[in-house]
């Protein structure tokens, strides 16, 4: 009996069927985070390189208004003010007194005028960050009116008894205004003002017919004019030697004696004296000392070379003109352009170098220079 006989044969159809495409599956929700997420990251790409390329830009222009300016030549400096302002022809001789005035002015439009401006009183990001700019203004600031107290004492005086110049007096009252205001009586306007009173000063220096009228050269002026930058050199050099960690100790003699057998111990004061010393040098920044240094020997600089022109005859009739010119190239040596990008604190003999203490040996040397030109002006001569 055939078991297969009720199957139906059914042949084989070899003929390839069509494929069926397979239809796109519709995205799942996790395909949807996913793809949210990388365009998310995509959008925020965009100001991330914003922000990148303003804090690049921003870093170059503060890195560029922190430059210290380059020191200038004072004479050429007066001679084109001369010419501008009409007083003299370029090939005739400035009136005494004329470069020292033209300098000082040169100094405080250059405060107003540099890269960046006046930046004492500035709340941008770009002046607060990299405060050197800040500290430099600080300190040369504080020099010029130095300079302008020394010009309204002293070198505008025909005479101890004459009276003080109405010009000065109020050229010295706009200098020493707040240098951090900014709104309501701007420091950069006070400033302005006394840079114009010191113009009617220059204008009656190049008026007159008399010869040391508004500027004298009096040996007595010019040495109580001398003490007050050598008052300033004491200033920067007690700063800087604060700033390196230097000690004063105390060398007082004994005046009782000590008994045999009695055990000496650390005077209390003088340890005293080492631990404010520590603290100084840890809590204040040492670049701001060492910059308000600078700012101030700038300007000081400048200010005595000017004078070493101006006072030529009187040094010369004194023997002192070798002096002046000590106190000048230890200026120079104390505003040289700095190599290095930040202020280095080394020990004496390390790798690194200690700026602070290169500075303080040449204000202690101009210091110790200024002394002997007052010695030797006076009459006493020099103690070398």
């Amino acid at each position: 009996m055939n078991n297969f006989a009720d199957d139906e044969f059914k042949p084989i159809d070899e003929t390839p069927k069509p494929e069926v495409k397979k239809e796109k599956a519709s995205p799942s929700s996790d395909g949807d985070i996913s793809d949210d997420s990388s365009g998310g990251r995509k959008s925020l790409r965009v100001p991330l390189r914003i922000l990148g390329g303003l804090f690049i830009i921003g870093t170059a222009v503060s890195l560029y208004w922190a430059r210290i300016p380059g020191t200038f030549n004072v004479t050429e400096v007066a001679r084109k003010k001369a010419v501008a302002s009409g007083h003299r022809e370029l090939d005739e001789p400035l009136p005494r007194g004329y470069r020292t005035v033209a300098t000082t002015i040169h100094l405080a439009e250059l405060l107003l005028e540099k890269p960046g401006g006046y930046q004492s009183n500035d709340w941008s990001p770009m002046t607060r960050i990299p405060d050197n700019m800040r500290n430099w203004e600080q300190g040369a600031i504080v020099q010029l009116r130095v300079v302008v107290q020394g010009l309204r004492y002293e070198l505008s005086r025909s005479g101890p008894l004459s009276g003080e110049l109405d010009e000065l007096n109020l050229a010295d009252a706009r200098f020493n205004y707040n240098n951090k205001r900014w709104i309501l009586q701007s420091t950069e306007s006070q400033y302005k003002q006394g840079i114009g009173f010191l113009e009617d000063y220059l204008e009656m220096i190049n008026g007159s017919t008399t010869p040391g009228k508004y500027f004298t050269i009096r040996q007595d002026q010019v040495i109580d004019f001398l003490g007050r930058q050598q008052k300033m050199l004491g200033t920067y050099t007690t700063n800087l030697q604060n700033n390196i960690g230097t000690v004063t100790l105390d060398t007082s003699v004994l005046q009782e004696e000590i008994p045999e057998g009695l055990e000496v111990t650390a005077d209390a004061d003088q340890q005293a004296i080492e631990e404010k010393a520590n603290e100084v040098s840890t809590l204040r920044e040492r670049d701001d000392v060492f910059y308000q240094a600078r700012g101030g020997l700038f300007v000081m600089y400048h200010v005595m070379l000017a004078m070493r022109k101006d006072c030529e005859s009187i040094l010369n009739d004194t023997n002192s003109m070798g002096v002046m010119n000590r106190v000048v190239n230890e200026l120079e040596g104390a505003c040289k352009p700095m190599g290095s990008p930040m202020v280095l604190n080394g020990s004496e003999y390390g790798a690194v170098q200690n700026h602070s203490l290169v500075l303080v040996g040449h204000v202690s040397k101009a210091h110790f220079a200024i002394k002997e030109l007052q010695r030797q002006m006076a009459g006493g001569g020099s103690s070398n």
